[in-house]
């Protein structure tokens, strides 16, 4: 029986699209807790950051017959990979929480308007949350915790672990590609002219 142990992150790497689930548990052992611990720095939450590092390492199990890593350790393929994962989990939970907060105002708006501008108000929402979430993951969520949770860049910096600069630049990313996103520019013209 082979001892992983003793094999270095390479070596495992050339086992790992032989299908032989130890690889995965030898990765498993050597890099969980560095993984968790980038995960529940970012979530706060230790039953997410768990789910965190398993959807990652669920993801690396699917990716074997295909993964390689060029220049990169894996120690740091895998803590990019949580760091990811992690950004898309906190988008995921604001859209949530948002959806929670905005539904009894949400109903009692809508009750008050015609089924053919509820209509159109469902099809103008799904066309902008679509040019949003055409925007990289990380400037996404920036973008979202300050244009719907109203939080300066001070605070997105912190929450994220990001400096000032880069919570601007990718606010400053996002308003350019949504400013040249004719489509989207479209929408807010009609909703300012027909929802004021």
């Amino acid at each position: 029986m082979l001892n992983y142990k003793k094999y270095s992150d390479y070596d495992l790497l050339t086992l790992f699209n032989t299908n032989d689930e130890r690889v995965l548990i030898e990765i498993y052992d050597r890099y969980w807790d560095k993984m968790l611990a980038v995960a529940f720095n970012r979530l706060g939450n230790l039953e997410e950051a768990e789910e965190c590092v398993q959807d990652v390492l669920c993801k690396l199990w699917k990716l074997r017959s295909t993964f390689s890593l060029q220049n990169e350790k894996l120690s740091s393929y895998l803590a990019r990979a949580v760091r990811n994962q992690t950004f898309n989990i906190i988008y995921q939970n604001k859209q949530k929480r948002q959806k929670l907060a905005g539904y009894n105002l949400q109903e009692n708006v809508i009750d008050s308007i015609s089924p053919e501008r509820k209509l159109i108000i469902q099809e103008l929402q799904q066309q902008i949350d679509n040019a949003i979430k055409n925007l990289p993951p990380q400037c996404q969520l920036v973008f979202v915790m300050n244009k719907n949770e109203g939080l300066t860049t001070k605070e997105i910096a912190d929450k994220l672990n990001l400096s000032e600069n880069t919570v601007k630049s990718h606010l400053k990313k996002a308003k350019k590609d949504l400013g040249n996103n004719t489509e989207f520019l479209t929408i807010i013209v009609f909703f300012s002219i027909y929802f004021r």
